[in-house]
């Protein structure tokens, strides 16, 4: 009996010490599951931005709201001031982070702006128009259940340098009315003016007044109904300002010149470089419009262009004949109803571009056709806002080329190249 007693109790010992552990291991695979889901959902959340860095990396599109899962339904990636970017993390409800849900689990992320050793500074980077690089530091937690894990990710960012502006590589000629509104036109070369440009506004890019400025000269081709002048008046000395550069028509200010070294330092000159092309192809490519194999005069309507909100890129490539001979005709409008948002940026290689009147409404973007001319044809009605960038520029109608400041506070920049500076790193969990 006695025996029996001992060996009921061992059993009872050992039987309490195997629930003991088998309980504490059943904790310990639910923490390790669940840490492991929030590992997950914190790495997603890295990977999120990513792609997000990929194509919108400027300092307002990073620090706009952005429809979240948090209670108020918005949150930003990145702070609007520099001084809540380093940490805005209280894990259970951060003030400056954006909040997703994976089904019933929780990721947040943000970014804060950081230099090379990934310290944090304020106005160290991000900027567009240059080609010096700028560094970003991703964290992101994730949530799943009782596990927690945290994730910092270094990033470092190059931008295009795209050039911020009107831009003519070669000669000007105006045969129409064109106006152009808040912005300058650069040429590297003359422009030759038969009937008027009126030029309004100021440069939004840069600053000061919009106006005309060419490494060579201002020449008018026609004794009656040339100038190029301010909408506040008509020809005549006194509109005739600074920006005007180079005038020879004893018109305007004598002794202006602008030169070659003024005008790169001024902004980017060279053009996009044959990686960034090849990323933007690609891009084209997979979600937006290309054509490797266009021929002759080819004719872009909205039909063919894709259905999808947000920046389009439309890249279209000629591979033989004269630039002066393929022709690309611009006649849609981007952002188009129901796509209602976002900016096309049209690349055109060994072509020409030809944006036609009204059919173009009121496009937003880019034009980049460095091989041929960009010519502005209508009777009125065609509004661009953007950038152009061509070999040389026509107008023999009535076109409008506009700027805002929405467009030069979120431009389409589709060839920042981002980096992975380290590998993530978890901070705790």
């Amino acid at each position: 009996m006695i025996t029996v007693i001992l060996l009921t109790a061992v059993l009872m010992v050992m039987g309490a010490g195997m629930y003991v552990v088998s309980s504490r291991e059943a904790i310990m695979s639910t923490a390790d599951n669940t840490g492991g889901q929030a590992f997950s959902y914190a790495e997603g959340g890295i990977e999120n931005v990513m792609n997000i860095l990929n194509t919108t990396a400027t300092e307002s599109q990073l620090t706009q709201l952005r429809a979240d899962q948090s209670p108020d339904g918005q949150g930003r990636l990145m702070a609007v001031l520099a001084s809540d970017r380093l940490n805005p993390d209280d894990p259970v409800d951060p003030d400056n982070a954006v909040v997703m849900n994976i089904g019933s689990q929780t990721y947040h992320v943000w970014v804060d702006e950081v230099d090379e050793d990934g310290n944090h500074c304020e106005g160290c980077g991000l900027n567009p128009a240059s080609n010096s690089p700028a560094y970003l530091q991703i964290t992101a937690t994730g949530w799943s259940g009782e596990g927690y894990r945290k994730l910092e990710q270094r990033v470092r960012l190059e931008g295009s340098g795209f050039p911020l502006g009107f831009y003519v590589n070669g000669d000007v000629s105006i045969n129409g009315n064109p106006t152009l509104n808040n912005q300058s036109m650069y040429v590297r070369g003359s422009v030759y003016n038969r009937y008027k440009m009126t030029v309004t506004g100021t440069d939004l890019s840069r600053g000061g007044n919009a106006g005309v400025k060419a490494t060579g000269s201002i020449y008018k081709t026609k004794s009656s109904k040339s100038y190029i002048y301010k909408s506040s008046g008509a020809q005549n000395s006194s509109y005739w300002l600074p920006n005007f550069i180079n005038d020879r028509d004893s018109r305007g200010p004598t002794g202006n010149t602008f030169t070659v070294e003024e005008l790169e330092s001024t902004l980017a000159t060279a053009g996009l470089t044959a990686a960034q092309l090849a990323s933007l192809k690609q891009q084209a490519i997979s979600t937006g419009y290309y054509n490797g194999n266009a021929s002759n005069n080819l004719m872009l309507q909205q039909g063919d262009l894709p259905a999808r909100e947000g920046d389009v890129v439309i890249y279209v490539e000629f591979p033989s004949g004269s630039p002066n001979n393929n022709e690309v005709n611009l006649k849609f409008e981007w952002p188009h109803s129901p796509y209602t948002t976002g900016k096309a940026l049209v690349i055109v290689k060994n072509g020409s571009v030809k944006l036609t009147g009204n059919a173009i409404g009121n496009a937003r973007g880019v034009v980049y056709c460095p091989d041929g001319e960009v010519r502005a044809d209508g009777g009125g009605g065609g509004h661009f806002t953007g950038y152009v960038w061509s070999k040389g520029f026509t107008d023999i109608g009535n076109f409008n080329f506009d700027m805002d400041d929405d467009f030069v506070s979120d431009p389409p920049f589709f060839t920042w190249t981002v980096t992975r500076e380290t590998a993530w790193e978890e901070i705790d969990g």
